[in-house]
């Protein structure tokens, strides 16, 4: 599986008008063919306050096809132009990952992401640890993937989303499992593979 992510960071005062024009970007990236697509808001952390826009492809090339069919598409065209000439936000992207351990949860809404700059050679060992983290999560509804970039400005990273039903879930997973000696003593184990450097909370809006 791919993903793109697309952030919008909204002038002060244009808010509801850059979030109305991302909700019109995330219907044309669908309608040209993305598995599916998502709106998040972060709300702390690294980049708080922006949208990311994401959208899921099957394939590398499912993803170079639906970029296609938006090189060719006149709403999406219609769009750029809009925001150009009255501009909502500053938006930056779309950068591409793949997937490399672990299965995205559609039903999850919140997520925390943790940031990772890693030395590929050590994307192996950090993708092996995720078998182990599940087991810890188990029982607490609380998922895990890890993503690595593809067409990125960093492509040195790795990310770690944990993924719940709501923030309120992903809290009591982190406290219950989090906190845990178990827990903090993968964490150590994950900082001998690479370093972390980024972390943020999102949740999905519609």
């Amino acid at each position: 599986m791919f993903a793109s992510r697309r952030i919008s960071t909204p002038i002060v005062g244009k808010r509801e008008m850059a979030l109305s024009r991302m909700r019109t970007a995330a219907g044309i990236i669908s309608r040209c063919g993305a598995t599916s697509v998502e709106i998040t808001q972060v709300l702390g952390g690294y980049g708080a306050g922006t949208f990311h826009l994401y959208a899921y492809f099957q394939s590398m090339e499912h993803s170079m096809e639906v970029s296609n069919n938006l090189m060719n598409d006149v709403a999406f065209a219609k769009l750029a132009e809009e925001r150009e000439l009255t501009p909502s936000a500053h938006v930056t992207g779309p950068e591409l990952a793949r997937i490399l351990a672990g299965e995205p949860d559609p039903n999850n809404t919140a997520a925390m992401v943790r940031e990772y700059v890693m030395p590929r050679e050590n994307l192996s060992e950090a993708a092996d640890m995720v078998p182990g983290i599940q087991d810890m999560l188990k029982g607490h509804n609380v998922n895990i993937t890890m993503w690595v970039p593809v067409i990125a400005e960093d492509m040195k990273r790795l990310l770690v989303v944990y993924s719940a039903p709501d923030m309120k879930t992903l809290g009591k997973g982190t406290d219950e499992v989090g906190m845990t000696e178990k827990f903090q003593k993968m964490l150590v184990d994950a900082s001998k593979l690479g370093t972390l450097d980024r972390s943020f909370g999102m949740v999905e809006i519609k």
